[in-house]
């Protein structure tokens, strides 16, 4: 028997435990409906899917590690992650530890349509996430120029009173001590030790540390204003500290601030997990490496060559050379309006199937209807005077059930495709093509939605989509490689099979 594990969370506290009950619920059914053993539950709750800073998710993922389980299931994938690339990046780790991702409410099958439209969730996903941030924004915008405070960090010198943020005077005669004090060449070190002997605590009872001090003294709300998206707002916040004083203490800081190291460069390396060489068919990776003039290079290397375990005398390539060549070409090929009204008509064709197969649909409204009619008679022989301990207790069961199954229902007829076309889709896909191709975003975007696999040998570059014939998902072996040069070959002169093979000169960078 297969196992799983449940991922579940709601995103904010508007939503209750309920939420977590009902996507609960739908994956059990869905896991004994396709005879998979769950193991163990991780659950964030209030978390925001934006991002993968949330601590059952992290161990989740962690965990996977042990491979101790078959499948990660969840209600949705949004509620995996409203982040394309973060969720590639997991989903990519799931799959190197053995694990698949999948989804209760969003049949998503194992063929080239089917990672197309899992793709077209995903971006419409991060695409709502995106719609609501701006909503969000325009309603800071609107109260801070009504000057209302919007609340969450309130520095050390404030309060609030009516929605207005006003001075606290007696907080008021520290911070500007601090300045003054900073101002005339006292060091954080030795305010902080003042401060401390006098018994000085911020709002949460805690001692006014070096940190906390460094923090206050490049706080921009101490003179005034509160920059929110690139705009100035002195409306908002009064001043504290005098402007003379305020430049004085910057000019100090900014003489003060030590140069940064060398942050360690974090670059996408967007072919991970696609690319192969050509040679020993195992996977190729990203690496770094400085030159004698100090500058940093880019490139993708063969793992085999890598790690020393087999010869294998396939070149390094620059990362940025090879992985033009890769958008540049997926580019031009769904240029071809033709292709792309190929892709969605398949897309389509495939949600819409699910869609009129909507058996877990069905099974709730019909259960929901069984219930009712049961917690009518209970309501009938009430009403006749059969009232017992137990009626009472079956009919407040049969309550929560009816809530529960109506927010499942609700859940469900609320499915993302549902209101996907054949138009919808297109406009998806072509927004990807039509994006700037130099973008980092856009070509993430572009080799997660349409590259299958890149193979690399010394003097050619073979590629294949995820509209191309062959339709099982398979591990990068030997075997699957070989495999997929041999369709290659016969399908790259026509772009309408989802293949491409070109020359790749050994002198590349």
């Amino acid at each position: 028997m297969k196992t799983a594990v449940i991922y579940a969370r709601y995103s904010s506290e508007n939503q209750t435990e309920q939420s977590i009950e009902g996507q609960l619920r739908v994956c059990q059914d869905y896991a004994q409906k396709h005879d998979i053993l769950i193991l163990d539950s991780y659950i964030d709750r209030a978390m925001t899917g934006t991002n993968d800073n949330r601590p059952a998710f992290l161990k989740m993922i962690k965990d996977s590690e042990r491979k101790e389980w078959n499948y990660v299931l969840v209600y949705k994938l949004d509620r995996f992650s409203r982040n394309k690339y973060e969720t590639t990046i997991h989903k990519h780790t799931l799959k190197e530890n053995g694990v698949k991702l999948l989804s209760a409410m969003e049949n998503i099958p194992d063929t080239p349509e089917g990672i197309i439209l899992e793709s077209l969730l995903e971006g419409m996903n991060q695409y709502y996430s995106a719609e609501l941030a701006q909503k969000v924004h325009r309603g800071l915008n609107e109260s801070y120029i009504k000057g209302n405070y919007t609340g969450g960090y309130l520095p050390y010198g404030y309060q609030v009173e009516n929605k207005k943020c006003v001075i606290d005077d007696e907080e008021a005669v520290i911070v500007k001590e601090i300045f003054a004090r900073y101002a005339q060449g006292y060091t954080v070190v030795a305010i902080a030790s003042e401060l401390k002997t006098r018994g000085v605590r911020t709002k949460t009872g805690k001692k006014l540390n070096e940190k906390t001090i460094y923090k206050m003294l490049v706080n921009i709300k101490y003179s005034g204003k509160v920059i929110h998206d690139g705009k100035t707002f002195d409306n908002i916040i009064p001043r504290i500290v005098p402007e003379d004083i305020w430049k004085k203490v910057q000019d100090i800081c900014a003489e003060n601030k030590h140069a940064p190291g060398r942050k360690k460069d974090i670059y996408d390396y967007i072919l991970s997990g696609k690319l192969i060489c050509g040679k020993c068919k195992a996977r190729m990776v990203g690496e770094s490496g400085t030159s004698e003039t100090g500058t940093i290079h880019y490139y993708y290397s063969c793992l085999t060559r890598r790690r020393k375990k087999l010869p294998c005398d396939l070149k390094s390539v620059g990362k940025k050379y090879l992985e033009d060549i890769v958008i540049n070409t997926t580019w031009k090929m769904l240029s071809d309006t033709n292709v792309i009204d190929r892709i969605a008509d398949s897309v389509y064709k495939l949600h819409a199937k699910e869609s009129a197969d909507n058996t877990n649909l069905k099974a709730m409204e019909s259960e929901k209807a069984t219930m009712l009619k049961a917690a009518n008679n209970l309501i009938a022989a009430v009403e006749q005077g059969i009232v017992t301990e137990q009626t009472k207790a079956r009919l407040k069961e049969l309550e929560t059930l009816i809530s529960g199954l109506e927010f499942d229902i609700e859940r469900e007829k609320q499915k993302s495709y549902t209101y996907l076309t054949v138009n919808i889709i297109k406009e998806y896909l072509n927004s990807i093509i039509k994006g700037d191709t130099e973008d980092i975003e856009v070509r993430k975007c572009i080799v997660k939605t349409f590259v299958r696999e890149v193979i690399l040998y010394e003097d050619k570059i073979v590629i294949t989509y995820n509209f191309c014939e062959t339709s099982e998902r398979h591990k990068i072996t030997q075997e699957t490689t070989l495999e997929v040069e041999r369709q290659s070959e016969t399908a790259a002169s026509s772009s309408v099979s989802g293949s491409y093979k070109g020359d790749f000169p050994q002198a590349h960078p």
